[in-house]
């Protein structure tokens, strides 16, 4: 294939099957609750409460992503943000109780689900995944990160 021919290619591909596997945004069985919802709550079971900037240094969200995806995850009543009583201008996210169920309830039917990027690669050969595998690591090395 000619290199112009392979970057439209690529070009109407990627964007594709981005679209085909992304499941951040997708409600998960049995809920309202999308998995990166279901990221924060893990999050703040694992941790405890967290401030909006440390809960987006660890989902690796910009702030104003996260304080996006908070407000989504606070009208479902699944969090609170409550104010730090030593210092009113920090301002913690934890979880409710009704967050908690929901985690719990997400973790059980998380064994029934199946990644959709999981469950493309197992139809494909050994030998396309191979191929698919080395070809993005030739992508990766022809374009330096921040370049």
């Amino acid at each position: 294939m000619e290199e112009k021919a392979a970057v439209e290619e690529i070009s109407r591909l990627y964007p594709a099957v981005h679209r085909r596997l992304r499941t951040s945004g997708r409600l998960l069985p049995g809920g309202d609750v999308t998995a990166r919802m279901l990221s924060v709550l893990r999050h703040l079971v694992a941790y405890g409460p967290l401030t909006v900037g440390d809960l987006a240094g660890r989902l690796r969200l910009s702030r104003a992503a996260t304080t996006e995806l908070l407000d989504r995850v606070e009208s479902r009543g699944l969090v609170a943000r409550v104010r730090d009583q030593h210092d009113r201008r920090r301002v913690y996210v934890r979880i409710t109780e009704t967050g908690r169920t929901a985690t719990v309830n997400a973790s059980r039917d998380d064994a029934d689900r199946d990644d959709p990027l999981a469950a493309a690669v197992r139809t494909m050969t050994p030998q396309e995944r191979q191929g698919l595998v080395d070809g993005l690591r030739a992508l990766l090395r022809g374009r330096p990160a921040g370049g």
